[in-house]
């Protein structure tokens, strides 16, 4: 038995579930478990470079800071010797779905498990969507809620704490940080200090604008994560890929079931898994 943020699970019951669905379900089904062991879905690694799409007017300020934010992470990425990359930026002009931001972000917020992400958010045409919204809510990241989807939903900076100098621009780098899968740490002077620290964006404030520090351990997490030899495959469900057979995808969603645990210090303890999953994992240790 495993177990992690107050649920038992067995590895054969699950790797049953998973052979009896197809791979797409499979994938999304896994999602939601590993919703119960990692807030907003932190440790969970992207398996292509995600296209980003911008939705927003094309005069917005935070425009610009979008632009900055991918630069940021790319260079950070590319300084680490990392081979992943956040992929091109596009930007599109239509209705901000306010109402189902508003919802997303409460629910985020709330420690709702698994995490229901409204369906006005479901069919956005980015790899990560980022909402450039025109009304007050807490700033997000949502989880993989589709095959290699991912919402990030930015309230306006006409409201506090993002109407202060700089804090918009450290807002959205700290949301795409949990998109490629950074959880929070509690050193307010970091870029990613945040819950269930008592840090809040109103700590970006700067008169002159930079963008906050990563930790040493963030770093050296990325690059666990994201390490030189990281190549793009084609995604289904969170970047699984889709060549894999069900058990095989049962596999990967374990071993980042057990990264998300051991990163947030949840407990995980070990039974023996089903004969094909011991096998494939002894499988893996070969290569």
């Amino acid at each position: 038995m495993k177990r992690c943020a107050g649920r038992t699970w067995s590895t054969s019951s699950l790797c049953d579930l998973m052979s009896s669905r197809a791979v797409a379900g499979t994938a999304l089904i896994a999602t939601c478990l590993m919703a119960e062991c990692a807030h907003a879905q932190f440790g969970i690694t992207w398996q292509q470079s995600p296209k980003i799409t911008v939705i927003g007017a094309d005069s917005d300020p935070r425009q610009p800071l979008i632009d900055e934010a991918v630069a940021f992470w790319n260079r950070t990425l590319e300084e680490l010797g990392s081979g992943f990359r956040l992929g091109p930026v596009d930007r599109i002009s239509r209705p901000i779905p306010e109402m189902a931001l508003q919802t997303l972000s409460r629910s985020i917020g709330g420690g709702a498990r698994p995490v229901d992400v409204p369906q006005a958010l479901r069919d956005l045409p980015g790899d990560i969507t980022v909402l450039l919204a025109d009304s007050d809510f807490i700033s997000f990241a949502g989880p993989f809620h589709a095959p290699g989807k991912r919402v990030v939903g930015i309230k306006s900076p006409a409201w506090p704490p993002l109407n202060l100098p700089n804090v918009a621009r450290n807002v959205i780098v700290h949301e795409l940080g949990h998109a490629i899968g950074l959880g929070h740490n509690s050193d307010p002077a970091m870029l990613m200090c945040g819950r269930p620290a008592d840090c809040r964006p109103a700590v970006f404030r700067s008169d002159v604008p930079r963008i906050f520090p990563l930790t040493d351990a963030e770093k050296a997490q990325l690059l666990r994560m994201y390490p030189a030899d990281w190549k793009p495959r084609s995604a289904v469900g969170g970047g699984l890929d889709a060549r894999r057979t069900p058990a095989d995808i049962a596999l990967v969603t374990e071993k980042a079931r057990r990264r998300a645990c051991l990163m947030r210090g949840d407990p995980v303890k070990l039974a023996p898994a089903s004969d094909s999953l011991k096998f494939r994992d002894a499988e893996s240790r070969k290569t």
